[in-house]
């Protein structure tokens, strides 16, 4: 099963769509483009901006990948961790890879700029120092869990990690939304701000127990619906994850905009299977 639909190029990409789709119209509707347009990226796919190839990959993957895959319902346990606690040069790397990742989703934020100012105390050019913040709290935090992956995940140490990661960014770090929150693009309703604290505990307690990746992907996409942050919930989720495949001894998955369109598609799908979600979460920790 190959989750890498980056490798696939966008002119298999734009056929696929169109045998979905049936109709230039209807697939130059779905993008937000002009038929014209579409007609000259099947001449030329190089003129494919990279936000329109974004809009092209979610599609891809929700109508032509996400079919293919979405009976598939078995246990995922996981790729062994190894010796990766072992070897600091290597799990320095991955954290910050990692780190660098979740935080790209979000922001938009390079890899290179992530390690500028990590690595090299560089800002680069054109950085608010809010964007630092972003990366050295989530660099920072990252590597706290890891270095301390068997504290128990508990209500409060999730506030207390959310703390540390929107530190500086938004007023009520640590503290849950008091508004409703809403996602974009996505027909889902998120718990109401009065329930929040309730159905966490219930999260906990449903999820103390992790024994394999599929129970992991099953517990990020119930966390990602409680949604109980004003803001940072996607990071403070993926951080979650990092700690709890730790726990039970298997490699952590690394998701960054190379794949954010399959990672967005799966995890909502999740709400109805979330095997598929697992095995991306694996492919992504190879």
């Amino acid at each position: 099963m190959d989750f890498n639909y980056k490798n696939i190029s966008y002119t298999q990409k734009l056929r696929d769509l169109q045998n979905y789709y049936q109709t230039s119209v209807a697939f130059a509707q779905a993008l937000g483009i002009t038929r014209m347009t579409l007609v000259a990226w099947n001449d030329n796919p190089q003129k494919i901006k990279i936000k329109n190839q974004d809009k092209i990959d979610l599609l891809w993957c929700q109508y032509v990948f996400l079919p293919n895959v979405s009976n598939i319902s078995e246990v995922v346990k996981g790729i062994k961790l190894g010796d990766f606690l072992f070897e600091p040069a290597i799990m320095d790397k991955t954290l910050r890879q990692m780190a660098a990742g979740s935080l790209e989703i979000e922001t938009g934020t390079q890899e290179m700029d992530f390690n500028a100012i990590v690595l090299d105390n560089t800002v680069p050019n054109n950085f608010q120092a809010t964007s630092v913040a972003a990366v050295q709290n989530i660099h920072h935090i990252t590597q706290e869990i890891a270095q301390n992956f068997q504290t128990e995940i508990t209500l409060q140490q999730i506030k207390n990690w959310h703390k540390v990661l929107m530190r500086g960014l938004i007023n009520n770090a640590g503290e849950f939304s008091t508004k409703q929150r809403v996602l974009p693009n996505v027909n889902t309703q998120l718990t109401h701000p009065d329930d929040i604290t309730e159905e966490l505990e219930l999260w906990v307690k449903k999820y103390n127990n992790i024994q394999h990746l599929s129970d992991i992907a099953q517990s990020h996409y119930h966390f990602e619906i409680i949604h109980p942050f004003s803001d940072g919930n996607g990071r403070i989720g993926r951080l979650i994850m990092l700690a709890q495949c730790l726990q039970i001894g298997i490699k952590p998955p690394t998701i960054n905009n190379h794949n954010k369109a399959l990672y967005c598609i799966l995890l909502e799908y999740a709400k109805i299977n979330p095997t598929p979600l697992a095995y991306f979460l694996q492919a992504c920790s190879e």
